[in-house]
């Protein structure tokens, strides 16, 4: 599958294996516990959870060390725009169905396809 990561001028060809469904799965589980447990102040846990998602876009987009550079100058709500559209279309959804989701206002599908 084709992901587009405008936020970078990159598209890359991801292929929707099992593996890279399964880190999907996994990111998202972790991210959720994360979440609950940073609204408690723990910057140890604020650091894991960005270096997480950082190293997740780096692994399914295959960045260069440059790329992950210009991944981690993004601000905090393009960088979750970006991680959201690639866990999403990685489950599945198309940029269609991203786009809908998105204009329902449903949370946590990204704006990438755009």
């Amino acid at each position: 599958m084709e992901i587009k990561i405008k936020k970078l001028k990159k598209t890359v060809e991801v292929k929707a294996s099992i593996k890279n469904l399964k880190k999907s799965y996994k990111f998202a589980k972790n991210m959720a516990e994360a979440e609950e447990k940073i609204s408690e102040g723990n910057d140890e846990l604020v650091l894991d959870y960005l270096d997480s998602i950082i190293e997740l876009v780096s692994d399914i987009a295959k960045l260069s060390k440059k790329e992950k550079e210009e991944l981690e100058e993004l601000e905090m709500e393009e960088l979750m725009e970006v991680v959201s559209y690639i866990v999403a279309k990685l489950q599945g959804a198309s940029d269609s169905d991203i786009k809908k989701a998105k204009e329902n206002g449903e949370v946590g599908l990204a704006q990438e396809s755009e």
